[in-house]
């Protein structure tokens, strides 16, 4: 086993050839589909029995549970030997029924047996070749047009920092992106990962992604390769470009589809307690592995390496990440983002700095509850309050405070607006229903509160 050291740069830790095969596509999960479904296909007796065969070897010899691969095999092994794959002719019905017994009996959703796509007939080595490079240049492509998973980076009301992911990239393609969301992010006073959409992605991109919410080289997991006696150890990385945010708090969104590397980032920071879980319990998938040929013609992605977290000594295969705060999918920021309010003002000691959490509250939880205004609103909300003017102009209530630049005003409820910025001021409309207000509150940036009488 390597001796437990953190990295010192960028780089991990240097696998062995037989262990990058099995690990390169840690956490490519059910989205990616590595076996193909070739057409329909005729399959004989002696070749779903050569499937069975070479396939229960590679089980016992590969798969990351001991255990639970003999299980696996000795099913296969008896289910063909009773005739229980004798009326499947076609090769695509042969392969899902494979599948269906393995997951049966290892509850693990990454195993997945198929029929290999053969490459076309007149294809000879420089074709090939060239169809390869051409596959990787368009899957480059479609990386960087997806900005390598990062799809959406904010600063939402009251200062929190707001990251979605949808893929960990490998860092040789995202390392740059992901230093640019995060030091976009660098002045947050907490931050938001939503992780609600992430089906995993590469393991490599965990010692920079994680190591940015992190002070020090801290140990993440280690992955058991049973097949091939090997552990690789994953520490955060020691340097980073730009400033961390190790010293804010934390929330992580998770939903019932948060899968693999996206759960192995919740899980870990679940059990540092370095983050707040918000959302759902995650899907259970833990154990990482690679394609794999099976005779005659047919391929398995099958878990050969499994993560286990030194503090646990489990992972979250089969349990998923059950979060701190549970919250359906479609309700997690705003509770997460309310949360991280109601956080930051109970630490804090600073009476001003109250009042604007206070209001960063009020406007945050409004934010996700949208309000419309009616024309009647607009007509009874319209005026001249004092030398404050108040119009409707492009579908939209505007308020321009005497000798100010003027605000575009966004509907809290029950005639209270505020900026559609991020200016902490509010406007209240007296009365705010049945009849023309007769009043107008203003509460400037710095917490002012300023009365004005409708003039016209």
């Amino acid at each position: 086993m390597n001796s437990l050291v953190p990295l010192a740069s960028i780089a991990v830790l240097s696998l062995t050839a037989s262990t990058i095969a099995s690990t390169r596509d840690f956490y490519l999960l059910q989205d990616s589909t590595p076996v193909q479904a070739a057409s329909p296909a005729p399959i004989g007796a002696a070749q779903k029995r050569q499937a069975v065969v070479d396939l229960a070897k590679l089980l016992r010899s590969r798969y990351c549970i001991a255990s639970i691969a003999e299980q696996a095999a000795a099913l296969i092994e008896r289910k063909l030997a009773d005739g229980g794959y004798d009326a499947l002719a076609d090769a695509e019905a042969f392969a899902q029924a494979m599948t269906t017994d393995l997951q049966s009996i290892t509850k693990d959703k990454h195993v997945r047996f198929g029929v290999a796509t053969p490459p076309p007939a007149s294809a000879n080595s420089t074709s090939q070749n060239s169809n390869a490079e051409g596959e990787r240049a368009a899957r480059k492509l479609a990386l960087r047009r997806g900005n390598y998973g990062l799809v959406k980076a904010e600063i939402l009301v009251g200062n929190v920092g707001y990251l979605e992911v949808r893929r960990f990239q490998s860092p040789d393609l995202a390392g740059d992106t992901v230093m640019a969301a995060l030091q976009f992010l660098a002045n947050a006073e907490a931050v938001i990962v939503d992780l609600r959409n992430c089906h995993g992605g590469s393991p490599y991109a965990m010692p920079i992604f994680a190591g940015y919410f992190v002070e020090r080289p801290t140990h993440l997991f280690d992955m058991e390769f049973r097949g091939d006696e090997y552990t690789d150890h994953f520490w955060t990385a020691a340097w980073l470009p730009g400033k961390r945010l190790a010293g804010i708090p934390m929330y992580i969104l998770t939903s019932a589809y948060t899968f693999s590397g996206a759960e192995g980032l919740a899980y870990r920071f679940k059990v540092l307690k370095r983050a707040t879980i918000v959302g759902e319990t995650t899907g259970g998938g833990a154990n990482a592995g690679g394609v794999l040929d099976v005779a005659p013609f047919f391929q398995v992605w099958m878990p050969m390496g499994r993560p286990v977290d030194r503090d646990t000594s489990t992972n979250w295969e089969g349990t998923g990440v059950v979060p701190d705060i549970r919250a359906s999918a479609r309700e997690a920021l705003a509770v997460a983002h309310v949360e991280a309010l109601k956080a930051l003002r109970a630490k804090s000691a600073d009476d001003k700095d109250k009042a604007r959490l206070d209001w960063a509250i009020v406007r945050a939880a409004a934010s996700y509850t949208p309000q419309t205004v009616s024309a009647q609103d607009f007509d009874r909300f319209s005026g001249w309050f004092g030398k404050n003017r108040v119009w409707v102009e492009g579908g939209q209530l505007r308020f321009q405070p005497e000798n100010e630049s003027t605000f575009l005003l966004q509907p809290l409820g029950g005639g209270v607006f505020t900026s559609e910025t991020n200016d902490p001021i509010q406007v209240e409309f007296v009365p705010s229903s049945s009849e023309k207000a007769q009043k107008l509150v203003f509460t400037d940036e710095d917490g002012g509160r300023h009365e004005f009488r409708r003039t016209q």
